[in-house]
């Protein structure tokens, strides 16, 4: 199992790059999502949100240190 830091790293480097694929691989195949906007999101939705997001974002800028 990958350390927290270095998960969160690798998610968000992928975010920047908008590489649906690899942060989908962050995720449990169980994992539950749910934030003010998507709500209660299970497994393969969670991880097609991310898809859907990295695809139609045309304007995103991602930073994190």
């Amino acid at each position: 199992m990958q350390d927290t830091g270095k998960l969160i790293e690798t998610f968000y480097s992928a975010f920047q790059q908008k590489d649906w694929r690899a942060m989908q691989a962050c995720y449990h195949d169980e994992v539950l999502f749910t934030d003010p906007v998507f709500r209660n999101l299970k497994g393969l939705q969670a991880k097609a949100m991310w898809h859907m997001l990295a695809t139609a974002a045309k304007d995103l800028t991602v930073t994190f240190q």
